[in-house]
């Protein structure tokens, strides 16, 4: 299963990137939101991670891009804790599932793998 991360933050990509391919999914990523529906597109993932904080785009205008897409990917959003309304939004929208920042290692592996039905 491919999982693509939305992630501008390195530190935190390297990190979701090593824990998922421990668990033997395939990973891509986006850096910068100009080329994720783009890849998005290109790499046809069963699951998007996407930051709510991308720099001027917001992650729900992120997703709603995704949908417009008609990408059939599950969304998983990582939010900081304090985004109640941002999170009830992207629930509404349809998301999988969020995580708050910062998350325990084997919270987002669980989490991963019930938004891909693996658990």
């Amino acid at each position: 299963m491919k999982v693509l991360i939305c992630e501008s933050e390195e530190i935190l990509l390297a990190a979701i990137e090593f824990r998922l391919k421990k668990q033997g999914l395939e990973v891509v990523y986006s850096k910068k939101k100009a080329s994720i529906l783009d890849d998005v597109q290109i790499h046809n993932p069963d699951l998007i991670i996407v930051d709510a904080d991308m720099g001027k785009q917001s992650g729900l205008e992120i997703i709603q891009q995704i949908q417009d897409l008609g990408a059939r990917a599950t969304i998983l959003l990582l939010v900081d804790p304090d985004e109640e309304e941002l999170t009830a939004k992207a629930l509404k929208m349809g998301i999988a599932d969020f995580l708050s920042k910062p998350f325990k290692p084997s919270e987002l592996i669980l989490r991963v793998k019930k938004a891909l039905n693996i658990l």
